[in-house]
């Protein structure tokens, strides 16, 4: 079924986060902040956390007046919140919002440590007659994550949940913690959340991911037995804890988890330095008065792959790839790069994805080497503020402002190819 065409118009919308040690009490504190600070009333306003049955994945939805009849323009309207969860719980957050029916809309944001890494949106209009049914953001997300839209609209039936006041939003971050993951990872939860409260906070979190794919990296893991996969058993106490039952692999500890994230780490950062060794042996550019653009074959999601040619002034440190003598003559200048881009919603205004009616009732005519486009300004997630270039339904995004000089020739050719 194609959630675009249901007869059956749902909206729903939440907070999916994989789940980990996190304070819900905090959580729950932190969304009455921003609610508050919009001068909403939350006066009636609970917030829900839902574990899924199977998997280490948590759902949170706010229910009460505040939300208003339809859930997903409410969480449209404040992704922000995705910012504020971001920095409580360890991992990345997802707020998402999908309506069916005749004003049919899907769409999500990702953040990281209070900062958005990616967004997409969505509606049926936006869409091209090529791609019908394809860009389904959030249908596409709950394939990644190995559970079905359907779960989420039903905030994952069967699975334990939680209920918090948003005006006074108290409790026993270890019991409720508890009845989300399980008496054993209660266990750990007991070390983590009444023990140290600087090391919980210090506890480094994995890198953003590299590409769009990989953002759902660690939400469809299987959970470990009694809760979910990343639950931390606690060091040994004083007494000696039974040795686990015959054929069942042992508690992870903390420091094998320390150990697991660091080759995490390693393995994604050789795997960029790979892929951008490989970029570098034959560079696409153009060089002009400001410096060089590259126009490189990849993803705007993928940011690390980007960003070694993204350099604002050169001081010897100009990309591998580039000639000797270009390099030379780049000393004082910049590097700039250009990428084609599938889906408007790849880019931001603010912090909310752009959509055709927005960016054709803000972008400006500009002429590329002879071809009328629409420029307008945007913001790439994490890589910084650029242009983005639209002609005939597609898109080039160059990470140089309007305002600055374009080489249209060389972006023309991007364009169109």
């Amino acid at each position: 079924m194609d959630p675009m065409t249901s007869t059956a118009p749902l909206s729903h919308g939440g907070i999916l986060f994989p789940l980990d040690m996190f304070r819900p009490t905090m959580l729950a504190a932190a969304l009455a902040e921003v609610l508050i600070g919009k001068v909403r009333n939350i006066v009636d306003a609970t917030v829900e956390i839902a574990r899924h049955p199977t998997l280490p994945l948590a759902l949170a939805q706010i229910h009460g007046t505040v939300v208003g009849t339809d859930p997903a323009e409410f969480w449209r309207e404040n992704m922000d919140l995705a910012l504020v969860v971001s920095q409580i719980v360890p991992r990345q957050v997802f707020v998402y919002y999908a309506r069916t029916g005749d004003d049919a809309r899907e769409g999500f944001l990702v953040a990281q440590r209070g900062q958005a890494i990616a967004a997409d949106d969505s509606r049926r209009e936006d869409i091209p007659p090529d791609k019908a049914g394809s860009h389904l953001p959030v249908t596409r997300l709950c394939e990644q994550m190995r559970i079905s839209i359907d779960e989420l609209a039903d905030a994952f039936p069967g699975g334990p949940r939680i209920e918090l006041s948003l005006m006074e939003p108290r409790g026993n971050d270890q019991t409720l913690l508890m009845t989300l993951v399980g008496q054993q990872a209660a266990d750990a939860a007991e070390g983590e959340l009444a023990g140290d409260e600087e090391g919980f906070e210090d506890e480094p979190a994995p890198p953003p991911p590299s590409r769009g794919p990989s953002l759902t990296q660690g939400f469809g893991a299987p959970p470990s037995a009694g809760g979910p996969a990343g639950a931390r058993a606690p060091g040994p106490g004083p007494a000696a804890r039974p040795a686990p039952a015959q054929g069942k692999p042992p508690p992870m500890t903390a420091a094998d988890d320390v150990k697991r994230r660091a080759a995490d780490r390693a393995a994604e950062k050789q795997e960029i330095q790979q892929r951008t060794s490989e970029l570098a042996r034959s560079l696409n550019f153009t060089e002009d008065e400001l410096g060089v653009i590259v126009a490189l074959p990849v993803e705007l999601s993928e940011t690390e792959v980007l960003r070694p040619f993204l350099v604002p002034h050169i001081e010897r440190n100009a990309p591998d790839g580039l000639p000797a003598d270009v390099r030379g003559r780049l000393e004082g200048k910049a590097v700039d790069f250009a990428v084609k881009v599938e889906f408007l919603s790849e880019v931001l205004i603010g912090k909310q994805p752009i959509n055709k009616a927005k960016f054709e009732e803000l972008a400006t005519p500009y002429d590329l080497g002879g071809l009328k486009v629409q420029a307008l300004e945007v913001l790439a997630p994490r890589l910084g503020g650029g242009t983005l270039l639209r002609s005939g339904g597609k898109n080039v995004f160059v990470s140089r402002k309007p305002d600055a000089p374009l080489p249209g020739a060389f972006l023309r050719q991007l364009l169109e190819s």
